[in-house]
């Protein structure tokens, strides 16, 4: 989980990228590639760079064409993830270091919501009763049930405070 996208670019030309992926395996298991037969790229979003493990021309400009759509500004940045692409773990290090903590509580906010409404379904994931229940806790089941929707909730606190350049790293400024 270290903020970087891994792309692989089938022999064909076809891009493919599992955003919280953390290797081309992954990647690759994820849409039933063969590795060895793809070219390898990873972007860096805090730096903004595309990294190149494995290439050719061909689909170096594959790989630049669909970060350029995606990512390639803010704007596009911040549509990407409003469409719940982007987990807050990659988020938030896009964030000025004093726009961290407010956002990762705002998404504790979220995510406290959801939990509240899952233990009022009174219909545990567990058997033995939710684990959570009367308890100051935050439970993953409802945020993995929720998917994108949560991403998206979290993807709008921070587009709040990305929207604003100062808010951001230096590599997103502009």
């Amino acid at each position: 989980m270290d903020g970087s996208m891994h792309y692989l670019v089938d022999p064909r030309g076809k891009v493919y990228v599992k955003v919280d992926a953390e290797s081309f395996a992954e990647v690759a298991l994820e849409f039933g590639l063969s590795e060895t037969e793809c070219q390898e790229y990873r972007f860096d979003l805090s730096t903004r760079r595309l990294l190149v493990d494995r290439a050719t021309p061909s689909s170096a400009l594959a790989v630049q064409e669909d970060v350029g759509q995606h990512l390639g500004s803010p704007d596009r940045l911040m549509k990407f993830a409003e469409e719940g692409h982007l987990p807050k773990h990659m988020l938030v290090n896009l964030l000025s270091i004093e726009q961290r903590q407010p956002y990762l509580e705002a998404c504790a906010q979220i995510e406290r919501r959801y939990t509240e409404a899952c233990t009022a379904k009174r219909d545990p994931c567990l058997e033995s009763g939710c684990s959570v229940e009367g308890e100051d806790e935050i439970c993953l089941q409802p945020l993995l049930n929720a998917g994108i929707e949560y991403r998206q909730a979290c993807a709008a606190e921070w587009i709040r405070r990305f929207r604003v350049s100062e808010n951001r790293i230096d590599a997103w400024k502009n």
